[in-house]
């Protein structure tokens, strides 16, 4: 896959540029990285550009990825320049809560006899837990065992999903910070306004933020269940939200994301710079 970042070019119609080498991640993601030099010369992939790649991996250092590395350092810098306000994913690209997710995920779609590849878990990341499992269960029609109900709802999948993610964070597996993305925010912190736009949870967005020590950073922090929000990603709504919360010009904000259908919500909102 050849992921593309639009980028403004003056007041014509955005530049769209191909960025490499394409790494494939642990979560078998393409993904574009930003390199960060280790002390042997290699380069992490938890290091991480535009879109959010979680793995441990490295790859070694090539001319070509320092000059894609130099040209995305410079182009985000450029926009940061003349941003107004900064506006960033929780899932994923603040916290690095996808692997723990789809543990839970798989664990209640067992449960109910749904079927959810990682490759399919992490083309649909951005859509709310619940229109999720009402794709899935449109899709497959799974004809659950007790005690789920027949015919199976979304709503009993996604708190049996609640369950199993309560259950795992009380066992000790918790997320931690996606840091050269929490970087960010703790440089523009008092400079510029920031907000969260996320369809996780409310309250595991919030404990999330602030187990991790990040979300006094915010100024606003706006989820999929905000009556304002009408439409989940890839809709544009929730960055749409999130930039009048802040009483910013959404085309002078800044957008931070790890998924697809978040770039396409960016995207869609009309952000100077995604």
């Amino acid at each position: 896959l050849r992921p593309r970042v639009p980028l403004r070019s003056g007041a014509g119609k955005p530049k769209e540029i191909t960025l490499r080498p394409k790494i494939k991640a642990r979560t078998r993601r393409y993904l574009t990285i930003r390199g960060a030099a280790t002390n042997d010369g290699n380069i992490n992939n938890t290091a991480v550009n535009k879109n959010v790649a979680m793995t441990t991996t490295t790859v070694p250092t090539t001319a070509a990825t320092n000059t894609t590395t130099t040209r995305e350092e410079d182009a985000l810098e450029e926009a940061l320049k003349h941003a107004k306000g900064l506006v960033f994913d929780c899932d994923g690209t603040l916290l690095d809560t996808m692997p723990i997710y789809y543990e839970s995920w798989s664990l209640a779609c067992n449960d109910v006899g749904l079927t959810f590849p990682l490759s399919r878990f992490y083309a649909m990341a951005g859509r709310t837990v619940h229109d999720i499992f009402q794709t899935l269960i449109d899709e497959q029609k799974p004809n659950p065992p007790p005690p789920a109900p027949r015919p199976l709802t979304a709503t009993y999948c996604e708190t049996l999903k609640k369950k199993y993610h309560h259950d795992m964070e009380r066992s000790g597996k918790l997320a931690g910070p996606v840091a050269p993305v929490v970087a960010i925010a703790k440089k523009y912190h008092n400079r510029l306004p920031l907000a969260v736009a996320s369809s996780g949870w409310r309250n595991s967005v919030l404990s999330g933020l602030e187990r991790v020590g990040i979300l006094h950073l915010f100024d606003v922090v706006v989820t999929a269940c905000d009556d304002e929000v009408k439409r989940p990603k890839p809709a544009p709504d929730i960055f749409l939200v999130a930039a009048a919360r802040l009483g910013v010009d959404v085309r002078e904000c800044v957008g931070f994301e790890d998924a697809d259908l978040g770039m396409a919500a960016i995207r869609d909102a009309g952000d100077g710079y995604a």
